[in-house]
């Protein structure tokens, strides 16, 4: 029984024309610095930085970034979050599930730049918020999806993800024994697996509530397309 749907962030219920914070980013590095781009990325996903500012300065000795290359790298992520929008139709589909489960909202993100979960209407929507800088894990690791379980107090068999990532929130949702529901917008070739897996996918958010109300009451069918 499907009693919480979790909900990814980025390219699942919001985007940045641009780009996110970490897309631009890297397209500020230099070549010379360019295989620090990973390890910051993770480092900025899973620890809680204050600012920005903070972020970028506890890693300008390593990287070597100069002052105006950290001035350009803090202005990027100032502007994909202003610039985000919602999808078209999430905050109507985010309310119609509210209607059948608990909402949350699992992100692998950095905790400063997140203005627009108010801006947007997200974080009125979705009061529970886990962040990969607040848990200290990624998706699709284990840890991140037991610590919404613990969080919410449900067994994995009560949730459902829903992403646009088939490696982080799909493949991650079905190893720690959730049901997945992948956001596949621009129709991309579905990768093989198993039948047998609790997989689901959608065109648009507008299918997720009909999907988790069938899901209830007791729709078996992973192939089937919502």
């Amino acid at each position: 029984m499907i009693r919480a749907v979790v909900f990814d962030l980025w390219n699942t219920l919001v985007f940045s024309p641009g780009g996110s914070p970490f897309q631009r980013l890297k397209d500020l590095l230099r070549p010379e610095q360019a295989h620090h781009f990973q390890a910051l990325v993770r480092d900025g996903m899973v620890q809680p930085y204050p600012s920005v500012r903070a972020f970028l300065e506890a890693w300008k000795e390593a990287a070597n970034f100069d002052e105006a290359q950290e001035e350009a790298m803090a202005q990027a992520f100032l502007e994909a979050g202003a610039q985000a929008e919602c999808f078209s139709g999430t905050p109507e589909a985010v309310g119609a599930v509210r209607d059948l489960a608990r909402v949350a909202l699992l992100s692998n993100t950095q905790t400063f730049g997140l203005e627009l979960l108010d801006r947007l209407g997200i974080a009125e929507r979705i009061r529970t918020r886990m962040l990969s800088a607040e848990i200290g894990a990624l998706k699709p690791e284990l840890a991140s999806f037991e610590a919404v379980q613990r969080k919410l107090g449900l067994f994995p068999g009560n949730l459902a993800m829903v992403g646009d990532s088939w490696t982080d929130d799909v493949l991650g949702a079905v190893d720690a024994g959730w049901a997945a529901i992948w956001v596949n917008r621009e129709a991309k070739p579905r990768p093989a697996h198993s039948l047998d897996l609790p997989i689901y996918e959608v065109r648009s958010l507008a299918r997720v509530p009909e999907l988790i109300r069938g899901l209830q009451e007791g729709m078996r069918c992973p192939t089937c397309l919502g």
